[in-house]
């Protein structure tokens, strides 16, 4: 995981939207979506679950989000 990743996935835990989150990081939409996709390939869990506009963490996203980082 690297930061870009770190700090998009925080948004999207805060807003429970990727456009929302994409608009707050001043970046588009679909690069939001691609980081998030990295880190849920990279850990191997899903961490969101869609459900239209919305996004719902899963158990394993509020795992990771109290985790603390060491880089």
């Amino acid at each position: 995981m690297n930061f870009k990743q770190l700090t998009a996935f925080r948004e999207v835990m805060l807003t429970g939207s990727i456009s929302e989150a994409a608009r707050n990081l001043l970046r588009t939409q679909p690069a939001i979506s691609s980081l998030i996709s990295g880190m849920e390939e990279e850990i191997g869990v899903k961490l969101f679950v869609r459900q239209g506009a919305r996004v719902h963490p899963t158990p394993e996203a509020h795992y990771l989000l109290m985790r603390p980082m060491r880089f």
